[in-house]
């Protein structure tokens, strides 16, 4: 599979051609099954079907490293063979050290031995899991030890062994061609540095707002929300641009030990929300930009209040971001709907937000029977997925279906079109020729050849 370099804020492969990313993410959270589905093999055929050529594979520091100074490296190599067959089927792979509420013992990430959380109290009973990252004492001490490179039982600090576990993955995945980056830790949670900023910031809303409530925060209207969290971004924008980008330094600098691939970057947890990301460039230019977002009624049952406002405004942030950075992009993590008849609708208004910036994506998340779920068959959107030359613009139109794509074209360059249907009709502003090749139900390839160099738009039906 042709390897991927980043060259401004595109991808490009070794063919020359520009590559659109569209996927999924892939997070088995269950210790009992080694942290990877079963069965998931049987799922390539259909991600390749439904036109996706990116999988964001959630990885685990308790799975790596489940032992002080041990990695495991049978959980590296059943990963590396994960990673082969993605190949096989024409996907990408982002390795992701996943974590949610820090630890295995609370949701997943760290292993029992690096939760240095001393004993303290860990609430129960959150109605939103992670409400969790401000209630509970024990994984506010157990990140703020993490942070500080507190030494495990073996007298290691925490960083010291984390860096060591991720030369050893690079090391171990590297030769993967397919594979497009490492990210050193999802979400990363900045423990009690949050619990001050949103005690503050709670406090000076609930002055001005009296019904203003953070335990439920389906019910705060978006402007309410933009304006809290207005209030604490400036902390946390400091936590980014000391504290985390010292630890992807300290992380790509492991990395490197073993491999050139590109680090990839998303800023802190609450960076899925408004606040801004502190994130820098890393020295070397090899960094993927890599943002979350999601609106506030995600994991709760208020659908009835989602806000594709408050999306496109949260998105609106990210794209500044890049534009700050000027890297390459992928909205990493988005959606976590759930599988309702409204479902189709908000995915279809992410996509147009997809298109319009022309960024890759991963939808979170893929799970065991999304395979049969109707729900979420917008997520099988017509794209391109390779294009000779320059891409400005595209636009799929579901309900006809249609897709239409501006480009600047190179003379006799080969671009690859997904199509969820089978075209009827195939046109190019300027002369084309093209090759259809079924993948499987009504989905395709288009191989559309322009035969002059210059600017191109082309509409399939």
């Amino acid at each position: 599979m042709e390897k991927l370099k980043l060259v401004g804020t595109r991808f490009i492969n070794e063919s020359g051609r520009q590559v659109i990313l569209h996927g999924v993410n892939v997070l088995d959270r269950g210790r009992e099954h080694g942290h990877i589905y079963p069965e998931l093999e049987s799922a390539f055929p259909f991600f390749r079907e439904s036109g996706f050529n990116l999988i964001r594979f959630g990885i685990f520091w308790d799975a790596a490293e489940p032992e002080p100074g041990r990695v495991d490296m049978d959980y590296l190599a059943r990963v590396k063979r994960l990673a082969d067959l993605a190949g096989e089927h024409g996907i990408y792979v982002m390795i992701d050290m996943h974590q949610d509420l820090f630890a295995q013992k609370y949701i997943d990430g760290a292993p029992d031995w690096a939760c240095l959380d001393e004993g303290l109290p860990h609430p129960e009973n959150c109605q939103l899991w992670y409400q969790a990252y401000l209630e509970s004492d024990a994984i506010i001490r157990a990140a703020d030890n993490f942070w500080a490179n507190r030494p495990a039982a073996d007298g290691v600090g925490l960083w010291d062994h984390y860096a060591a576990m991720w030369e050893q993955i690079a090391g171990a995945l590297d030769g993967c061609s397919n594979i497009i980056g490492f990210e050193p830790m999802n979400e990363p949670f900045m423990g009690s540095l949050a619990r001050e900023a949103f005690g503050a910031a709670t406090g000076a809303m609930m002055q001005k707002y009296p019904g203003f409530d953070m335990s439920r925060p389906e019910t705060i209207p978006p402007q309410q929300a933009a304006e809290f969290m207005g209030l604490v971004a400036e902390r946390f924008l400091d936590f980014d641009r000391t504290t985390l980008m010292d630890f992807y330094r300290r992380m790509q600098m492991a990395i490197r030990k073993h491999s050139q691939k590109p680090v990839i970057t998303g800023g802190n947890i609450y960076c899925s929300t408004d606040i801004p990301t502190g994130i820098e460039r890393l020295d070397d230019g090899l960094q993927i930009y890599a943002p979350h977002g999601y609106d506030s009624v995600v994991d709760s049952d208020r659908y009835e209040s989602f806000s594709k406002e408050n999306v496109e405004r949260l998105y609106t942030g990210k794209r500044q971001s890049q534009e700050r950075l000027g890297l390459p992009t992928i909205a990493a993590e988005w959606g976590a709907f759930p599988s309702r008849d409204f479902t189709n609708d908000l995915i279809r208004h992410m996509n147009g937000i997809i298109e319009k910036y022309l960024w890759g994506s991963a939808y979170c998340e893929y799970h065991p029977g999304m395979e049969r779920d109707e729900n979420f068959s917008a997520l099988r959107r017509a794209y391109p997925m390779e294009t000779a030359g320059e891409l400005l613009c595209y636009h799929y139109d579901w309900q006809s279906p249609a897709l239409t794509v501006t480009y600047e074209a190179e003379e006799n360059g080969e671009s690859v079109l997904y199509l969820p249907f089978r075209p009827k009709m195939v046109e190019g502003s300027s002369p084309i020729s093209y090759q259809i090749e079924p993948l499987g139900g009504e989905s395709c390839l288009c191989r559309v050849s322009a035969k002059l160099a210059g600017r191109v738009t082309l509409e399939v039906r």
